[in-house]
């Protein structure tokens, strides 16, 4: 299962490609909370049982707006609350990359996928109102909110309300967030590190691995845009599940990914602090030089840190609840 965190789907999908929760917010965290223009090929496909059924749900439940139906290759694109094409795709369609633009991501049943929103109390009173029953709203240990609906392929479309915070709130919190990892492994056995909240998702250990390669692929953007802000910053993607299996996160202890993980949030605490009011300075990301490319603030990029480490926090807590650990 793979999350995404975001505001929308394709703004998720690079940071946080956790296998069984993938938040829209954290494909890639910066992808399309700036575009300039709506995208004219889809970023991201969505797998789906049956194309037809799946339209029906997105477009009465969900809002998204039909934007082609193919039924002979039996292929759909429709397009979020935020403006982000989306392409859904029929079993029998192996590997639909050759059809989206970069990051090809593609999602599979099971996946989760996060959207960011100002208010979901309408929203909940609306589906009610439709008769949607398969849905719930949750509440961490932080006092957030989140709108749960599971849809007929088994994706479970997460709407969330992010915590607006002050620049010296928002450095506090990511100032804090290595001593909330060390808490939510506290008392685990090595053992225990290999637990999954259900078969397939990631581990504890993968996990902890994932937060490490995340938190350092962060330092050179947000060291760009204190630098350099308004300059270009180029990214290729990369292959997610190969990372994982070739660098063995499954079996490799999480010493070393854990005092990564600190000392790059220690550092980039540090110049937070150094080169003051910078929040609102930005670059532009791109996947390749010839990428149009999308404006991204410091503020979102320690803004999406937050929320993608916080999001697999509460993974690990909800497996250790599962398991009794």
């Amino acid at each position: 299962m793979q999350t995404i965190l975001c505001n929308n789907v394709v703004l998720c999908s690079i940071l946080n490609h956790a296998r069984k929760h993938i938040s829209l917010f954290l494909i890639n965290p910066y992808l399309s909370r700036k575009a300039k223009q709506m995208p004219n090929k889809a970023r991201v496909a969505i797998k789906v049982f049956d194309v037809e059924t799946s339209i029906a749900f997105y477009t009465k439940f969900l809002n998204f707006e039909l934007v082609e139906f193919q039924p002979n290759a039996g292929i759909a694109y429709i397009r979020d609350s935020d403006h982000d094409l989306l392409l859904l795709t029929p079993p029998h369609l192996e590997d639909p990359r050759s059809l989206l633009d970069e990051p090809r991501i593609v999602f599979k049943p099971g996946d989760t996928l996060d959207f960011s929103v100002d208010t979901f109390e309408t929203q909940h009173a609306r589906l009610v109102e439709d008769g949607l029953s398969n849905m719930r709203v949750e509440e961490n240990e932080r006092g957030e909110r989140k709108l749960l609906v599971t849809d007929p392929n088994g994706y479970h479309f997460v709407f969330v309300i992010p915590v607006k915070r002050s620049p010296e709130a928002m450095r506090a919190a990511y100032a804090g967030l290595s001593d909330e990892i060390t808490a939510a492994l506290d008392g685990l056995t090595e053992a225990d590190l290999d637990l999954e909240r259900t078969p397939n998702e990631w581990s504890i250990r993968q996990i902890i691995h994932h937060l490490a390669l995340s938190t350092s692929l962060s330092l050179m953007p947000i060291e760009t845009v204190l630098v350099n802000p308004g300059s270009v910053f180029v990214r290729p993607t990369y292959d997610q599940e190969k990372w994982v299996e070739v660098l063995d996160y499954k079996h490799r202890p999480i010493g070393t990914s854990l005092a990564l993980i600190r000392a790059v949030q220690a550092h980039i605490t540090q110049l937070l602090l150094h080169v003051p009011n910078s929040w609102d300075h930005s670059i532009v990301r791109k996947f390749t030089s010839e990428d149009e490319g999308h404006t991204t603030t410091l503020s979102d990029m320690i803004a999406i840190q937050i929320e993608h480490t916080t999001a697999h926090l509460d993974e690990i807590r909800q497996t250790r609840k599962i398991h009794h650990r």
